[in-house]
């Protein structure tokens, strides 16, 4: 019961946060601005996003394969799609739930610290990515950007870095605080022991090469936002999804929402205002980059079903050879 009050809050809450953010730009503002999308342009933007998907699970493949026996790509890649079903279409908070898909269905397969592990690397590594070419733009050409949102972006920026960083810092760790002899005065040691292990397990070279494949991801993220302002007319500098995607990222994935509404929507009418955007246009962006997102979560949910009723043939199937011989 506790679980299921806290996520009707959590509903309450995106309605709340949705309802302020379109009364505050105006909701017949809000519908002109989305009567005018341009269908190409949004087939194009849902295209590219798929194809971020794909270079996501290729990350966390490279993840797997650096704690131990590699799964194969394309049980990661299925695996990727209906984690998003999970996490964009059902009612859950947050990504969250498309993560505790994961790890549940890897398991098995990894053992659950280690699939934690690598669903958690893979998370930070993505923001980290997104982070890292923000700081770049922020430092080199921050267009017209205000100061406050600059100095923000590279505050968050170098906390993504350093924390990415310590998962690489396992030695120094084991030096500094002796697990084996901090663990034992905790509740369920032998669990947290594996856990850190598995966190603080990763080479320099692994995290580096699940960063660099975030750069690629990341281009797909912006250009698949950046699109969709063309399919709703809009004027916007694309630099400005660059520099506000670790934010948003960050802000939609406090556990305060369903799946990030409201939360999202008000980020996009935050940074995108201080740039000189209309409340409703930005808005308008949020709510049809979410239609992407739940787009490419229902063709998970299909694969999802196609897949339990593949295992249930083929269970069924093996039963029946069992019994005939």
């Amino acid at each position: 019961m506790k679980i299921k009050a806290t996520n009707l809050l959590k509903i309450g809450v995106s309605l709340a946060l949705l309802i302020v953010v379109i009364v505050s730009v105006g909701a017949d503002n809000l519908l002109a601005v989305l009567r005018g999308i341009d269908l190409g342009w949004f087939a194009l933007a849902l295209a590219i996003h798929l194809i971020g998907i794909a270079i996501r699970a290729y990350r966390w493949w490279l993840l797997v394969a650096a704690l131990g026996t590699p799964v194969s790509f394309k049980r990661l890649l299925y695996l990727y799609f209906v984690g998003n079903f999970f996490s964009t279409a059902l009612p859950i908070p947050t990504g969250i739930g498309g993560d505790v898909v994961k790890i549940l269905e890897l398991s098995p397969e990894r053992g659950g610290a280690h699939a934690f592990s690598t669903v958690f690397a893979d998370r930070l590594t993505g923001l980290l990515g997104s982070s890292l070419i923000a700081l770049v733009v922020a430092l080199i050409d921050p267009a017209d950007m205000p100061p406050d949102v600059s100095a923000l972006v590279v505050v968050v920026s170098g906390g993504i870095l350093l924390a990415t960083l310590l998962l690489t810092q396992g030695r120094r760790f084991d030096r500094l605080i002796a697990p084996g002899r901090f663990f034992a005065h905790l509740p369920f040691q032998a669990r947290l022991h594996k856990l850190y292990v598995a966190l603080t397990s990763y080479s320099f070279g692994a995290i580096a090469r699940s960063t660099l494949v975030s750069l690629p991801f990341t281009a797909t993220l912006i250009a698949t936002q950046y699109i969709l302002s063309l399919a709703l007319g809009l004027n916007i500098d694309v630099r400005y999804f660059v520099l506000f995607t670790p934010l948003v990222a960050l802000t939609q994935a406090l556990p305060i929402s369903l799946n990030g509404l409201g939360v999202r929507e008000g980020a996009y009418s935050v940074l995108f205002g201080s740039v000189g955007v209309a409340g409703s246009s930005a808005v308008a962006l949020s709510l049809l980059y979410y239609v992407v997102r739940l787009i490419s979560g229902l063709l998970g949910g299909a694969l999802y079903v196609i897949g339990n009723l593949r295992s249930q043939n083929a269970g069924q199937l093996a039963e029946t050879n069992k019994a005939t011989r």
